[in-house]
């Protein structure tokens, strides 16, 4: 009886999977949905693979299963978290509206008017001239007969978001006291439309590769500073914020002493010797 027991026994033990597992060995995990994080990360693999292979091969020459390749996923997956290639296509050119119009600095620790201006120049060209908003920008141009209406709307909104940001800036400084009561917006568009002038296109074309040099730069803001506040303003745009006018020298009068000095009370007669 006993014997018939232990070989159940072991006959039970010996079946497939009823072996006790051996203590200290890990888990197996099951396969199963990534995580949030792991989602953005293969997001922004698929979109950086997508936008450099149309920037480099244009829209018609580049197939889902290009991207799909390059960036290590299937082409099921880029059906399922993106749609078709002119969804991915939309999202690739979306986001340069989002990434080149980046929040804008800080003016506050500007000394002056002049300085102040120097520095939303310098933000127009960072802008306008890094390398992956001219891309997207003559993709956009490249693309602009196949979604006519879509690039129109893009560039438009672009632009918009730009020159608030722009304008954003201008109210810090007449909020510092900086530059005097005017119209943000309209500051906004005459001064990116001098500091970029025709450069824009002519990098976009390919014939010029690089941004204003600091020197136009400096012309450029001393030239809208003279028109757009006037003379009075230009001639003290360089002063320092924290700099007071000197008080003029005080005069001295003929025995040495300071004009500003109190004369110093008179002392009471002594009595006099009796």
């Amino acid at each position: 009886m006993t014997s018939q027991t232990s070989t159940s026994k072991s006959r039970t033990i010996g079946r497939p999977g009823s072996y006790a597992r051996k203590p200290g060995r890990p888990k197996p995990q099951r396969a199963g949905r990534p995580t949030l994080v792991e989602l953005e990360r293969r997001k922004a693999k698929v979109m950086q693979v997508a936008t450099d292979l149309f920037v480099q091969h244009g829209y018609a020459a580049t197939s889902l299963v290009d991207i799909a390749k390059a960036a290590g996923v299937a082409t099921r997956t880029l059906y399922q978290h993106f749609g078709d290639k002119e969804a991915i296509f939309m999202e690739v050119v979306t986001a340069r509206e989002s990434g080149a119009v980046f929040r804008p600095p800080s003016v506050a620790e500007a000394e002056s008017l002049h300085d102040g201006v120097m520095q939303i120049a310098r933000y127009i060209c960072d802008v306008s001239f890094r390398p992956r908003s001219v891309d997207l920008m003559r993709l956009s141009i490249a693309e602009s007969r196949r979604f006519p209406e879509f690039m129109m709307n893009l560039t438009q909104k672009t632009f918009a978001h730009f020159k608030l940001a722009v304008a954003s800036m201008f109210d810090e400084l007449i909020a510092l006291k900086l530059a005097p009561q005017s119209d943000s917006a309209k500051s906004a568009a005459l001064f990116s439309d001098l500091i970029l002038g025709t450069t824009p296109l002519l990098v976009y074309a390919g014939w010029a590769s690089s941004r204003p040099a600091e020197a136009e730069l400096e012309e450029k803001v001393e030239l809208f500073i003279l028109g757009r506040f006037g003379p009075t303003v230009a001639k003290r745009a360089r002063t320092p914020k924290a700099a007071k006018p000197a008080k003029p020298a005080a005069k001295t009068s003929a025995n040495g002493s300071n004009g500003d000095e109190q004369p110093a009370p008179r002392k009471r007669a002594r009595a006099k010797a009796a």
